[in-house]
């Protein structure tokens, strides 16, 4: 019994010194919503912390993408402050995603995973084009989500209201090393 756990922690560590790190080159996550009877809403950041991991192929990439809801930025400061105060950025002004499994489609990648906004962890999938080259690893993708799902409520202004639906968009460049 005891060579079974040594082999098998020995196997753990083996695989787990296969990963390699990457490291976050360039990017850009931007949400977009719409408020109703107005205009499209677009804030995004390229201030993104990432802490990813890949072994040998892409379906084994783990990690965590995060952000801070203030490098959140639109064509509009007085409303981006708005923007913070409805996502409660003060007492959450983290955005996390940790990636749960990667599943090969024909054309592209669902990425499965989890969202962590408002204190509230829920589960998300994403679909996403994911290219391996030349030593880089670009993801590009999108998904969905609603804001009273976490808690949010759309924010109003006067007689206007934010929809509840945010799409959110990413492009994400590793280097691997």
């Amino acid at each position: 019994m005891a060579k079974l756990v040594f082999t098998l922690i020995f196997a753990a560590l083996l695989s787990s010194a296969n990963a390699q790190n990457l490291q976050f080159v360039d990017g850009k996550i931007k949400a977009h919503t719409e408020v109703f009877g107005d205009r499209n809403i677009n804030p995004f950041t390229k201030d993104i912390s990432s802490h990813l991991s890949i072994d040998n192929s892409i379906d084994s990439l783990k990690g965590t993408i995060s952000l801070t809801t203030f490098s959140l930025h639109s064509d509009n400061e007085k409303r981006d402050l708005h923007m913070y105060e409805s996502l409660h950025s003060k007492a959450f002004p983290q955005i996390s995603f940790r990636l749960g499994s990667i599943e090969k489609l024909d054309n592209s990648f669902l990425i499965k995973g989890f969202l962590t906004l408002n204190g509230l962890e829920k589960k998300v999938s994403s679909f996403a084009q994911i290219e391996d080259k030349n030593n880089h690893l670009v993801l590009d993708g999108s998904f969905s989500i609603k804001l009273t799902s976490f808690n949010l409520e759309p924010p109003r202004m006067l007689f206007l209201t934010v929809r509840d639906q945010i799409d959110i968009s990413y492009h994400l460049d590793y280097i691997k090393g």
